[in-house]
């Protein structure tokens, strides 16, 4: 797992991108996940992932409240690429919408805030508690203002490797 720490506007989201497209190449009954603090983040996101590696829009879905119960169902069913909240990504798992071991990546928005009860930390304990074989980005202009915080994201979302 890796913390990409780069100023906005340097190419974390590239990273993503690149990053989720070879789990959808090498995964290919995986499930890939770019998970982002807001709706709108998580729009922008979808546009630049598929405007970078162009993975088929088929085959990608946006997960939100404003999808049904059931509709969300048949998303995590069949797709592979997904792009929501922690949330709502926490909230589906919790209700067996989705099933967490079938996750293979995730990538992380945000991922400073993945101290405390954050829906970050809870994401990534659900995702492992589920018996998962996945791996975690982390994305982050601003991993932590002191040596404790940032062990402290480090350490919630078992990353092994820092990249700044």
């Amino acid at each position: 797992n890796t913390l990409v720490s780069l100023p906005t506007g340097l190419g974390k989201t590239l990273i993503a991108a690149v990053v989720m497209y070879n789990y959808y190449r090498w995964f290919p009954s995986g499930k890939i996940v770019f998970c982002a603090p807001t709706r709108p983040l998580v729009t922008q996101q979808i546009e630049a992932c598929h405007n970078i590696m162009g993975i088929p829009a088929a085959d990608t879905a946006e997960i939100s409240g404003k999808n049904a119960p059931a509709s969300r169902v048949a998303l995590w069913k069949n797709r592979r690429v997904f792009f929501c909240t922690p949330q709502t990504l926490a909230k589906d798992i919790k209700e067996q919408r989705c099933n967490a071991k079938s996750i293979v990546c995730v990538v992380m928005d945000e991922a400073h805030r993945a101290t405390g009860n954050h829906a970050n930390v809870v994401l990534v304990n659900l995702i492992d508690e589920a018996g998962a074989k996945f791996r975690l980005v982390g994305l982050s202009a601003t991993p932590g203002s002191g040596i404790k915080e940032i062990q402290n994201v480090v350490t919630t979302l078992r990353i092994s490797q820092i990249e700044v």
